[in-house]
C-alpha cells in the first residue's frame, strides 16, 4: 500500500504484525521507521514463510515487533491468565480479547506466533515482555490493539470498525474515526507519521476491499505500539504488562503517561 524505502538500511525498526491465527488467511504487516514515518504497509501476506520473508526484509539492528496473535499458549482449555487480565482492566470498553487455549485449532501445537517467534530466535530477535527504554535488542512481544486504542486515544469503548454485523455507514465512520486518531500521533512521543496513500476515509472503495483496510490499521498501530514500548520500556507509567512470559503476556500503553487533558 506504501512505497517500500530501502529495506537494507540497518536502522532501528518497528514491526506491526496483525497476524491471521490461520495462514490462508492475511495478515496485516506495518513497519515505522525511527522516525515513526511508515516505511511500508502490506495486507496481503499469507502463509508463515511470506511473513517470515518480510520481517526478514524489514526489521533493523534494533527494534522491536508488536504481535496481534497469542504468542504463548500453555492452557489446554479455557482463557490465559492475561486475558482475563485485561478484561477486567478494559472489558468496560469491550476491549477485552478472545480466550486462546490449546483446545482450539490454531493453537492446538502452540499458535503461528509461537512458530515464527522460534524461526526468528536463531537469528536474534528476542521474544520477551520485559523491554528496556532503547533496549539494544530486536524483542517482540504480545500486543492487542483495541485496549491499546482505548488507552492511547482515552476512548470510551472500542471504536466499531469490524464489520460483524454493523451496518456500513457505521463502519465506515469508525474507520474513519480510527485513521483520524492515528493521524493525530504524529506529534506524540515517540511520532507516527502516515503517508498521504493511506486514504482519510474507505467509504469510496469496494466493499470486498475493506477488510484488507482493517488489518492495515491494526497492523500500524501494532508497530506503533511496537515504538511506544521500545522508547519508553515495560515500565509504569507508560506502559502495562498483563501475564508473564510463563502464562502468555499482553502489552498495552498506558493513557496515564499522558499529561492532563492531552
Amino acid at each position: 500500500m506504501t512505497s517500500a524505502r530501502n529495506p537494507n538500511e540497518r536502522a532501528v525498526r518497528f514491526l506491526g504484525l496483525d497476524l491471521a491465527w490461520l495462514p490462508k488467511n492475511p495478515s496485516g504487516l506495518a513497519v515505522l521507521g525511527a522516525d515513526g514515518s511508515l516505511l511500508d504497509l502490506r495486507c496481503d501476506v499469507t502463509d508463515d514463510a511470506g511473513v517470515l520473508a518480510w520481517i526478514r526484509r524489514w526489521r533493523g539492528a534494533s527494534g522491536a515487533i508488536g504481535i496481534d496473535m497469542p504468542t504463548i499458549v500453555p492452557n489446554l482449555t479455557g482463557s490465559r491468565p492475561c486475558e482475563l487480565d485485561v478484561h477486567r482492566a478494559y472489558g468496560r470498553f469491550h476491549a477485552g480479547p478472545y480466550p486462546a487455549n490449546r483446545g482450539l485449532a490454531p493453537f492446538a501445537g502452540g499458535g503461528r506466533a509461537a512458530a515464527l517467534l522460534g524461526e526468528l530466535a536463531v537469528e536474534g530477535v528476542v521474544h520477551t515482555c520485559e523491554v528496556a527504554p532503547h533496549d539494544p535488542r530486536t524483542v517482540a512481544f504480545e500486543v492487542f490493539p483495541h485496549p491499546s486504542a482505548v488507552a492511547l486515544f482515552a476512548l470510551p469503548r472500542v471504536l466499531g470498525y469490524k464489520k460483524k454485523t454493523r451496518p456500513w455507514p457505521d463502519v465506515w465512520a469508525a474507520w474513519a474515526e480510527y485513521r483520524r486518531l492515528l493521524g493525530q500521533l504524529a506529534q506524540a512521543d515517540p511520532p507516527l507519521r502516515l503517508p498521504a496513500d493511506v486514504p482519510a476515509s474507505v467509504a469510496d472503495l469496494p466493499k470486498r476491499d475493506y477488510k484488507r483496510w482493517d488489518d492495515a490499521l491494526d497492523a500500524v498501530l501494532c508497530a506503533y505500539v511496537a515504538s511506544w514500548v521500545w522508547h519508553h520500556g515495560t515500565r509504569a507509567p507508560h506502559v502495562r504488562v498483563f501475564g508473564d512470559m510463563a502464562g502468555g503476556h499482553i502489552v498495552v500503553p498506558d493513557r496515564s503517561a499522558f499529561p492532563p487533558g492531552a
